[in-house]
Parts: structure tokens; C-alpha cells; sequence
């Protein structure tokens, strides 16, 4: 059959598709490199949850082979040194049970439980023994309270993805590969952030501010601490942004991952720190990209990897986002910088304990991520778990070309065309933008794009000003110009989008984006009517309230000169008024859906009740959808009934106008 018959005989991608997607991720080899394991994540629908369990790969045999069951959603594997256990984190075993550390014999066995918290475990490590793991979870700061009643006096109180953390810290415990009670190593009014083996097992080092706690304080310090408990030591100054760190083979270096905060948008790097202490010498300096992925809203997230080490201490290895996201190694000596992976959208990587195998997670914009293995042998995929649903659905290739925004920088963007294009034919076409706004779009699927495509639409999308991925420059490009710049290039980009594929019907256009991206899109309705529908999710509306009511908005909102803007103050109030769409709602005419999650603390449900109101004193057509019981990560990894009822109110809004 001719290539063009075999596809249309294919299924276009359907909303419903959803459920029938198989996720892979963090995937871990062992210390002889002979395996490797990983996550497997799939949608239950009829109980509108998800299913995690850990699979194995063995290289020898090239077989793969479910390794944990049972009612637990597992995930985080991670080897113990001697290569004889895997740990993992198990939520669910028990009805009702708190997140559980589990450890399990490789040759063979059942998994049992480590360590039982009554809040939830993370960064689990082993210690170079393999018989003791580290790991931190949150504990009360005082004594539990009996009433479900909250008291709130610190100013950092709420966290996505914890909630209220008010009364509590997340703090450092080690427990032995015998189970019994964790012992907490480090107790006060303060967090930890990360926490890391020394290579003698003697030491643990970690990153926490013990400092006064101020709305816009970011700096971090590196701490030491005998790994049986004591008094712990301080070596850094509290100049830098530090978000993560690792060990010398030799103990006597520690490399930390962050930034000096030269700008309000830092690409971090890696730094050098003496274990006695002293002053951090950055040996990626030249190396100015964001340590991100691309987005993507069909992604199970996993750790980042870090600063990994080289075995003799010579290198240290780092995944950088970009076009693709690839692994780079730096020479610690010469601070030269060499790619290590290329052609591939790398997700997350782990190696042996010689380097001589690595396994990554890869994506595309037209695959889910699977696990790859380089070794000797070369790069191969290892798992094809959606290989079945590849060969029955019919997926659109994005177009990548580069448009030149006014400054004449080259900037990157897709187009991709509906599902039954027929040259000479006008289609709708749905600008898309991404969060952040220090997101960034890249080669990784979306699903909402493949939806919107098989619906008959044009999408298209690119990177503007404030995006991540490129320079420092180039992301704090927005800082007290939101809405300016960045509206600018969108706007330009559409035009140069609309010159170049004729076949896009200029009459029918429609803009959509989550977070950021739906801050853009209120831009753009109260600032221009060229687009014929909009549906902006999980929007900021009013930076003047919102300043309140985030949990990081309190030193999210910059004026020109680089100061906070505070809404108290003449100037501060003016600047975040300015750059609030709800300002100019009283120029909006375009149809507009506002699509929130009620549980949302990144961006209050508040910001999006405010947006729609507006609208409809306004007397534009306007509706609000409001998900209960789900955050701001509603579609990446909400409910998987709300996630696929969040795309048909998509769809159904843009079909209403547009078609």
C-alpha cells in the first residue's frame, strides 16, 4: 500500500487516546551495568488513578520484566552500592498508609518496608555501605495540633505540590537496611533542601538556610554533618542560589548546582566548593543554558540527575535544556565542555559505576519517552511501550522553522498542519504558549497539539523572550517588561506564521496557554481582537492580588530598575497594575474559556473568578470551568477523567467559533 493510503487508513489521535498511554521514566542502571530499572506508569480510568510500578531490563538477555506488584504506585528505584537491593518509594500498599521507603533483594524476594513517615519521603540515597539510606521528609515543629484549625505565622507557608506547610520543616533522617525507627540527624526552624553522602560514609552534606526568612531571599547554604548526628558545619557564605549537590570520588570536593543570582532569570551552573570549606569557583561560566526540559503535558517527571561525577573525579556530567535536552561533561581542570548525547530530547539519565553504560529517558514530538542504554555497543532503544498504539494512530510531524523578532535574533518555532490537509484549503490555527515563563517548547509531544490537529486546526507555537533554553539575556528579557516584549514577539510571530502558511485562515485564528502561557493569553484578549476565540487555563489575571495569594508570587514581580514590586507602595502598586490584563479588560471582545483547578497554589483560583467576572461586566461571551480536587498540574498530571474532560471543553470552545 502507497505511504499516503497506509495513513489514512491510521486512527487520528482522540481525547480518549489519554488512557491508553504508557509512561516510562527515571530510569536507573545498576552499579555492574548489567541492568537497568525504571518506572512504568498507566492510567487506571475506572478507578481515575494511576498504576506505578518498576520493570527491569537486562542487557544480557535483552528481556524486560515487571519487578514490583501489587496495590503500591511505586517509584524513585535507586541501587544500593553492592548492587544487591533496590529501594523505591511505594504509595498505597496499605488502605489509607503513608508513604512508604521500601527496599527488595535483586536475586529474588519480597519488598518490605524501611520507613514509614507520616509525611511523604524524598530524595531517598543509600550510604556507600549499603546499609543505611538518608532521606528527608517533613515533621512538626511543634506539637501536632489537634484541631484542624491552621495557624499561620511564617511567610513561606504554602507550597505547590505540598500545600500548607505552616508548622512543620522538612528535615534529614537516616535508617538501617534493618528497618526500625528513622533517626532524624537534623531538628530546628529551618528546611533541607537536598542531602548527600560522603564517599566515606562518615559525613552527610546538605543545603538548607538557617538565616532570617525575608519575602525575597533565595540564597542557600551547604552545610556538613556526621552521618551518626551532631552539630552541623557551615562552608559556604550564603551568596549563591544552590539547588543541589554531589560528592568528589575523593571526598574532597563538593559540586553544587545553582547561580550567584547575577539576574531575576539565572541559568544555573556548576560550581566547585573545597569540603573545608570556602568560596565556589563556577567552572560552567561559558556554558549559559537552562538546566530544563522542554514541555510537555504527556510526561511522568523524574529527578534530576545533577552534577554526576566521573569515576577518577575528572568530569562531571550534566543534563542542559536546549534543542534537544542533551548530557554534557565538563572537565573540572580545564573547564572545557563536550557534548556527550545529541539527536535526542534527553528526559533523565543514571550510569554504572565505571560509566562504561548509561540509560536516559528520550522523547519526541510524535513518541512518549522511552528508555534508552549507550554502551559499548552503541545507543538502542530498550523499551517500545507504546509501539502498539503507534502503528494503529496517525500522529502530525511538527513543521520547525526560525522567525526574526524585532531585535533580528532568530527565534525557534513549530507549525503543525491539521489532520487531512488539502493544499489550496483555509484552516483555523491555534497559537499555543507555554508556561514560565521560563518554559520552553521543543522536540516532546504534547497531546493537546496532536487533539487540536486531528480536530482540523493548524498549531502553532514558538520561544520568545523570557523563555528558557537559551541565554541568561534572553530569559530575563521580561523582568518589568511582562507583556511588552514578549507580546511583541508573539504578535510578530503570528504575522511572519500567517505569511508563511498561506493555508491558515487569518479570520479564524484562536490562543490558548496555561500558567504563563495564560497570563499571554489575557494579554493578548485585552490588547487585541485578531483572534476569534481564546481559552486561557490556570491564568494570572491581577498581579496586584496575586502578590498575596501565591506561593512564590511574593518575589515574582519585578519593576524595571529590578526591585520588587510592592503593592504598598506608589510605585510598586503601578507596576503590577501595568502588568495586569485585568487593567485592559475593558478593551477585550474575543470569546474567552477560563479553565481553573480549584486546589491551585501556584495560581489561586481567585485570579481566575477576578478574570471572568470582568469579562462578563464587560459583556464579552465567556465561561469558567472550575476542577475540583486539582492543582495547578491538572494537565500533566491531574485526575485522568479531568484531564480528558479539560481537553473537550477545549475543543468544544474552539469548534464553537472557529468553525
Amino acid at each position: 500500500m502507497p505511504p499516503l493510503l497506509a495513513n489514512m487508513t491510521l486512527k487520528k489521535v482522540s481525547i480518549e487516546d489519554l488512557r491508553r498511554f504508557r509512561f516510562v521514566s527515571d530510569p536507573q542502571v545498576s552499579p555492574d551495568g548489567s541492568k537497568v530499572a525504571y518506572v512504568h506508569t498507566s492510567i487506571n480510568y475506572e478507578k481515575d488513578g494511576y498504576e506505578r510500578h518498576i520493570w527491569m531490563f537486562d542487557r544480557a538477555t535483552g528481556k524486560t520484566e515487571q519487578f514490583t506488584y501489587g496495590r503500591g504506585r511505586d517509584s524513585h528505584p535507586r541501587w544500593s552500592p553492592d548492587g544487591e537491593w533496590l529501594m523505591f518509594i511505594s504509595r498505597g500498599r496499605q488502605p489509607g498508609g503513608n508513604a512508604q521507603l521500601m527496599v527488595m533483594p535483586v536475586a529474588g524476594g519480597e519488598a518490605r518496608p524501611l520507613a514509614e513517615t507520616e509525611k511523604k519521603i524524598t530524595a531517598p540515597m543509600w550510604a556507600p555501605d549499603s546499609r543505611r539510606v538518608l532521606f528527608l521528609s517533613r515533621v512538626w515543629t511543634d506539637e501536632k495540633p489537634e484541631s484542624d484549625v491552621k495557624i499561620i505565622r511564617r511567610l513561606k507557608y504554602k507550597a505547590k505540590g505540598d500545600g500548607i506547610v505552616e508548622n512543620t520543616r522538612r528535615h534529614l533522617f537516616t535508617v538501617g537496611l534493618d528497618g526500625g525507627e528513622p533517626r532524624q540527624l537534623t531538628d530546628g526552624d529551618y528546611d533541607v533542601d537536598a542531602a548527600k553522602w560522603s564517599p566515606d560514609g562518615e559525613s552527610i552534606a546538605f543545603i538548607s538556610w538557617m538565616g532570617e526568612e525575608t519575602s525575597y531571599n533565595r540564597f542557600r547554604d551547604v552545610y556538613v554533618i556526621p552521618s551518626t548526628g551532631g552539630e552541623a558545619e557551615r562552608l559556604t557564605l550564603g551568596r549563591h542560589v544552590i539547588t543541589d549537590l554531589s560528592w568528589s570520588p575523593d571526598g574532597r570536593t563538593l559540586a553544587l548546582v545553582g547561580h550567584a543570582l547575577r539576574f531575576r532569570a539565572n541559568n544555573v551552573d556548576i560550581w566547585l566548593l573545597p569540603a573545608e570549606g570556602g568560596e565556589p569557583r563556577n567552572i560552567t561560566a561559558a556554558h549559559d543554558r537552562t538546566h530544563r526540559n522542554v514541555g510537555s503535558d504527556v510526561r511522568v517527571e523524574a529527578p534530576w540527575p545533577g552534577a554526576v561525577w566521573s569515576p577518577d573525579g575528572g568530569g562531571i556530567l550534566f543534563m542542559t535544556g536546549g534543542l534537544p535536552t542533551n548530557v554534557y561533561r565538563v572537565d573540572v581542570g580545564t573547564m572545557e565542555i563536550e557534548r556527550v548525547t545529541s539527536g535526542r530530547n534527553v528526559e533523565g539519565f543514571s550510569l554504572s559505576s565505571d560509566h562504561s553504560v548509561m540509560a536516559y529517558t528520550a522523547m519526541s514530538a510524535t513518541s512518549l519517552a522511552d528508555v534508552w542504554v549507550r554502551d559499548e555497543e552503541g545507543e538502542r532503544r530498550i523499551t517500545h511501550v507504546n509501539a502498539g498504539l503507534w502503528e494503529e494512530l496517525r500522529l502530525s510531524e511538527p513543521e520547525q522553522y526560525k522567525w526574526v523578532n524585532e531585535l533580528g535574533d532568530e527565534i525557534d518555532s513549530w507549525v503543525i498542519k491539521p489532520q487531512d490537509y488539502t493544499p489550496g484549503k483555509k484552516y483555523p490555527a491555534i497559537l499555543q504558549i507555554h508556561g514560565g515563563p521560563r518554559g520552553m517548547y521543543g522536540d516532546a509531544m504534547y497531546h493537546e497539539f496532536q487533539i487540536l490537529a486531528s480536530e482540523g486546526y493548524a498549531v502553532f507555537y514558538t520561544n520568545p523572550r523570557g523563555s528558557g533554553g537559551y541565554t541568561e539575556e534572553y530569559s530575563a528579557a521580561l523582568f518589568g517588561f511582562s507583556g511588552e516584549v514578549d507580546y511583541r514577539d508573539l504578535m510578530d510571530f503570528t504575522d511572519q506564521t500567517l505569511k508563511r502558511y498561506t493555508y491558515i485562515d487569518p479570520e479564524r485564528l484562536g490562543v490558548t496557554g496555561g500558567s504563563y502561557g495564560g497570563f499571554m493569553t489575557n494579554w493578548i484578549v485585552t490588547h487585541t481582537d485578531r483572534f476569534q476565540a481564546a481559552v486561557t487555563c490556570r491564568s494570572v489575571s491581577n498581579n496586584h492580588s496575586m502578590r498575596g495569594e501565591s506561593d512564590n508570587q511574593y518575589r515574582s514581580t519585578f519593576m524595571e530598575d529590578g526591585d520588587a514590586a510592592l503593592p504598598w507602595t506608589r510605585e510598586g502598586e503601578e507596576a503590577l497594575l501595568k502588568s495586569s490584563p485585568i487593567r485592559y479588560v475593558d478593551n477585550a471582545k474575543t470569546p474567552t474559556l477560563v479553565i481553573h483547578s480549584e486546589k491551585d497554589m501556584r495560581v489561586p483560583i481567585g485570579q481566575a473568578e477576578q478574570f471572568f467576572i470582568a469579562l462578563k461586566e464587560n459583556g464579552v461571551e465567556a465561561e469558567f470551568v472550575r476542577f475540583p480536587n486539582e492543582t495547578h498540574e491538572l494537565s500533566r498530571s491531574g485526575g485522568p477523567r479531568h484531564r480528558e474532560e479539560r481537553l473537550s471543553h477545549i475543543v468544544r470552545w474552539f469548534n464553537k467559533y472557529l468553525k
